[in-house]
């Protein structure tokens, strides 16, 4: 007569209701960080157009020859920047010149429309020859 040893056997690996409820942690946890980390995104973005509108301003003065509307054509190019680092589908830059001053404005497009500095929203980014800019909110 053989004598055989009984051995319990667990079932290894995962239950469906385990995986259910990981799946279900995991979708909660991305519903909440998903804006956040959207945000800050737009937030780069914004912050990368800032530095390139102090960019411009530089290469503006450089360019500068008794009339800064020389100097405009010089820096933007059929309406891009050459040495610009911001994205063209996120922001589109324009200068308005004249001789003796200029404005430079970084418009919002498309995903960045939704952009908000300190909970409320912009139409444009700008910088003038005198170093002001505005909204002043978004520029801190």
């Amino acid at each position: 007569m053989k004598w055989y040893k009984r051995t319990k056997s667990r079932p290894e690996g995962m239950t469906l209701i385990e995986l259910l409820a990981v799946a279900a942690i995991v979708a909660i946890i991305a519903s909440i960080a998903y804006p956040s980390y959207q945000s800050q995104i737009l937030k780069a973005h914004r912050k990368a157009a800032i530095s390139d509108l102090a960019k411009i301003q530089i290469e503006l003065e450089r360019q500068y020859q008794n009339s800064y509307l020389a100097a405009v054509n010089l820096v933007l190019v059929d309406g891009g920047c050459r040495f610009c680092q911001t994205n063209n589908r996120q922001f589109s830059f324009s200068i308005s010149a004249t001789d003796t001053s200029y404005i430079i404005k970084a418009q919002p497009i498309n995903s960045q429309l939704n952009d908000r500095c300190e909970g409320s929203g912009y139409a444009i980014l700008s910088l003038n020859q005198a170093g002001e800019y505005s909204p002043i909110n978004c520029w801190q």
